[in-house]
């Protein structure tokens, strides 16, 4: 029924430099859209009322070739549901590609499923976007153990599920340790079963909820907007590590794309090499706030630069699949496009290679329109939806040589954009060669780059780049965001999160018994930790929700309007007894410098009784300040 089911084409070896001669520049066809949508659309949206026979017939994916013909890749009575055209994010591992129907459990609950997952890709759940392939697919793999569980328990249809199945299960997944939200993605294939209940041939026969909805049962809290997940910043420490390492190896490019030849990109790439696209995929992910995803999808020459307003822009072009925004733009740092430049020098001779192989795909497939399978054992089917992605990967900076199938007659190999788990091994690596520790994954990059945002908003560290790309002295964030509506809106989303958080930690801080504070402000919250409050959580949420909070380089400055006309930036003592300053004890070692500093002042004697009368005010408020932080003044001065 289906022809393409076997995809491991891997050729016999036999001449492995046999296309060396061939790898002179190659012209390729424009890209076109494979997918046969004449006959997808032909297919029902729903299964009632459809024997088995006819259900099993129904085509799940196809693919269209050069001359429109249509061709069928999965049907729904394969044990294979093969997605290779219709995943859009190129970093996709090439195995999670497709949905493997390989379960050993009764034919029955795989024929539902069957029928719960076709139904929702075609239909979709009542309230919810549109499903993407690899929610499709994800669901089926993590439904699995689920399935395996009710089983082994001699349940043989859906129809056998009672509530103390799920109720057993659930119990079972948070004795072994399991967090919520991964029980939930395991028992989101009964909540699809559920939903389209009518479509199954043995459907369940209660809510399996009970009204509750799957996140209550599985314990998740919708959390509000603005709360911060658990993936972990990189440690400044870390950060700029690896951020100089990176600069390092950049500034050898010439060196290393010097020394690299021919065989290595037709096979095993040099250490020395891939270390430049290293190098260049941290420096982007840490620098714009990319996801994984968004980085792997930027092409040969898609950043640009504007002047707008007098104010210089540089922009970072690609796709963002997450949350089905399309075409995006990130801004960007001068420092990043060299360094994209550097990895489209890098990518050149790995786009050559897939450009061959696209033109030896189009030439076999217009060679024998009747063959099955191609010189090099791939099918005709597989051979078009490699062409597709081949086409879609050609013009992509991070490549990498891939060993789950062969290009050419002969090979064993061939390109493909790094998939998420290579990048986190890749970025691994570039963080051992910086002499640190830590593991840095994709994820952390983008939650590390709103994280410095934020801290840089509030004034805790300096980061020049940060300076320069959000414009700090001469556009607000709004302004900066409004100014182009291509940028990701989640990622300022992310960014306003932080902030909060960041200012809630602080003002937690403040509140902790023992914490000792100066300034106006700062004694004042002193005085309220004696009140009780019903929730001190929610309070310190709400409070740094609506407060403002800027450094001033020696304190806190809480005004609510643009600070105290900035002579507290300037005159530090100012804050000592304004109502809008708090001094904590990260400013003690700054409050010691100033002191000595008044006390130095002191000592000058031919300044007339103002000055002197000024000086003594100083020493007194310094003295108070660091009073308050628990030092011995006394004691200090006379050592």
């Amino acid at each position: 029924m289906n022809s393409s089911v076997t995809r491991r084409h891997r050729a016999a070896v036999s001449t492995p430099d046999v296309q060396e001669e061939q790898a002179t520049a190659v012209t390729v066809l424009p890209a076109r859209s494979n997918r046969a949508y004449e006959l997808l659309a032909a297919q029902p949206a729903s299964l009632i009322g459809l024997s088995a026979e006819e259900r099993n017939a129904i085509v799940v994916t196809a693919v269209s070739d050069h001359l429109g013909a249509e061709h069928v890749v999965s049907r729904f009575g394969d044990d294979v549901w093969d997605f290779q055209g219709l995943i859009g994010t190129q970093n996709t591992v090439f195995n999670q590609r497709f949905l493997s129907w390989r379960l050993e459990v009764p034919r029955p609950l795989i024929d539902d499923a069957k029928a719960a997952m076709y139904v929702w890709w075609k239909q979709g759940k009542p309230g919810w976007k549109t499903v993407k392939v690899n929610s499709l697919i994800s669901s089926i793999r993590q439904g699995a153990s689920v399935l395996r569980y009710l089983a082994a328990r001699g349940v043989t249809t859906f129809a056998e599920v009672k509530p103390i199945h799920l109720a057993d299960y659930l119990q079972q997944r948070v004795d072994l340790g399991r967090a919520p939200k991964g029980i939930y993605h395991k028992l989101h294939l009964i909540d699809v079963v559920a939903c389209f209940a009518s479509e199954l041939q043995h459907p369940l026969t209660f809510d399996p909820w009970g009204r509750r909805g799957l996140f209550d049962f599985c314990g998740i809290h919708q959390t509000k907007k603005g709360s911060i997940g658990k993936t972990p910043v990189i440690p400044p420490s870390v950060q700029a590590a690896v951020f100089n390492h990176a600069e390092s190896v950049l500034a050898r490019a010439d060196e290393i794309f010097e020394q690299r030849g021919v065989a290595t990109i037709r096979g095993i790439c040099g250490d020395r090499d891939t270390e430049v696209r290293d190098a260049v995929l941290f420096m982007l992910l840490i620098s714009t706030g990319m996801r994984n995803s968004e980085a792997m999808g930027v092409k040969n020459g898609s950043w640009r630069t504007e002047v707008k307003n007098g104010v210089t822009y540089h922009w970072v072009r690609t796709f963002e699949h997450k949350t089905g925004k399309g075409l995006v733009e990130f801004l960007a740092t001068p420092e990043t496009l060299a360094a994209l430049e550097l990895a489209q020098r890098y990518a050149a001779p790995y786009q050559e290679r897939l450009r061959v192989e696209i033109a030896y795909l189009e030439q076999e497939l217009r060679r024998s329109p009747s063959l099955e399978r191609l010189s090099n054992s791939m099918t005709r089917t597989d051979a078009l939806l490699r062409l597709q992605v081949a086409r879609e990967t050609v013009d992509c900076l991070f490549l990498a040589i891939s060993r789950s199938a062969g290009d050419l007659p002969g090979s064993l190999t061939r390109v493909a954009v790094m998939t998420r788990q290579a990048c986190i091994y890749q970025l691994a690596t570039l963080a051992r060669a910086a002499g640190v520790q830590w593991r840095i994954a994709n994820h952390q990059c983008r939650r590390t780059f709103a994280w410095n945002v934020a801290q840089s908003k509030l004034g805790r560290r300096a980061l020049i780049f940060l300076k320069w790309q959000f414009k700090h002295s001469s556009i607000s964030m709004t302004e900066l965001y409004a100014s182009n509506p291509l940028q990701d809106d989640a990622l300022y989303d992310e960014f306003y999160s932080e902030i909060v958080e960041s200012k809630g930690q602080l003002i937690s801080s403040w509140f902790e018994e023992g914490s000792l504070l100066s300034g106006g402000a700062g004694r004042k919250i002193m005085d309220t930790r004696a009140v009780r409050v019903e929730s001190r959580a929610s309070l310190l949420r709400h409070t740094a929700q609506s407060v403002n909070i800027r450094a001033t380089g020696h304190g806190w400055c809480l005004a609510q309007q643009r600070g105290c006309v900035g002579e507290g930036m300037y005159e530090a003592t100012r804050c000592v007894d304004c109502s809008s300053g708090v001094i904590d004890a990260s400013y003690l070692e700054t409050w010691r410098q100033i002191h000595l500093q008044n006390l130095e002042l002191r000592s000058v004697k031919d300044c007339g009784p103002a000055v002197a009368q000024r000086v003594e005010r100083e020493i007194a408020r310094s003295a108070k300040v660091l009073g308050d932080l628990g030092v011995d003044v006394q004691a200090e001065d006379a050592a």
